[in-house]
């Protein structure tokens, strides 16, 4: 799958832009999009930093709507690229602004409809968002927030396991493995505001369509954009926490009031 991935994407894949450009080509689009740096879960250690580094990001695909599928692979082969185009753009770790807790991209890509493929080895092909870029604008995709999809009964390796693993080496226990979930949040006050240098007119918020499906190309882990695991979770405290159905008294024919059957 990995390798059928890399052959989709084997066109020039567009790089992030480290500078804003002085003037913004009219035949491509763009797209801003911060990543919130994920909590270190063992920054308690010592010498321990407290954000994890940023060597994993989104992966973006152009998808065809009517056909289901990423252009030029599986259900949507015939809708291939042209020659020097790529169909998949992988994450490249080249912000353009850097914050305590956060980055800021700006992509340059082909106008064309597009989906969140997956982020790092996980797909997100059991269900996703599509959105469009027209040429000349950029679309702001606001900030993604990754999160592990822990499955109910699995949980991340404690320091003392790790420590265990190490010393068991390949006799040790596998640890569990999740797959990463991802959100969206509006921009707000607290995060990078976007660069003065960039022309307000062009700039839009990003339009998502949800549930669009594709195949497995990444080769690793699949999931739904918003964690088939953190849903379940979800839908299981909204069952415990409902109101119980009151009971009804069952009644006794001989005392109740007779029914009037209609004339």
């Amino acid at each position: 799958m990995a390798a059928v991935a890399l052959a989709a994407g084997s066109g020039a894949m567009a790089q992030p832009l480290k500078t804003v450009p002085t003037v913004l080509n009219p035949a491509k689009a763009y797209v801003l999009v911060e990543y919130r740096l994920r909590a270190n879960p063992y920054a308690s250690l010592p010498g321990s930093r407290k954000t994890m580094p940023l060597d994993q990001g989104l992966v973006l695909a152009r998808y065809d709507r009517v056909l289901g599928d990423i252009r030029g692979l599986g259900r949507a082969k015939q809708n291939s690229l042209p020659a020097k185009q790529s169909a998949v753009e992988g994450f490249r770790n080249k912000p353009l602004v850097k914050a305590a807790e956060s980055r800021l991209f700006l992509l340059e890509l082909e106008p064309d409809t597009w989906v969140v493929q997956g982020w790092g080895n996980t797909s997100f092909s059991l269900g996703s968002y599509a959105f469009d870029l027209a040429p000349g604008t950029i679309t702001d995709l606001g900030v993604v927030v990754a999160e592990d999809d822990w499955a109910e009964g699995d949980r991340p390796p404690t320091v003392g396991s790790l420590f265990k693993g190490a010393l068991l080496g390949p006799f040790s226990k596998r640890p569990d493995v999740a797959p990463i979930r991802v959100r969206f949040e509006p921009r707000g006050p607290k995060d990078i505001a976007v660069p003065a240098a960039l022309p307000a007119g062009r700039l839009q918020s990003v339009r998502f369509e949800p549930d669009a499906k594709f195949g497995n190309y990444l080769g690793g882990l699949v999931n739904r954009i918003e964690g088939v695991n953190a849903r379940l979770k979800a839908q299981s405290v909204a069952v415990e926490s409902a109101d119980p159905v009151p009971e009804v008294a069952a009644t006794n024919p001989a005392t109740s009031p007779p029914s009037v059957a209609p004339h």
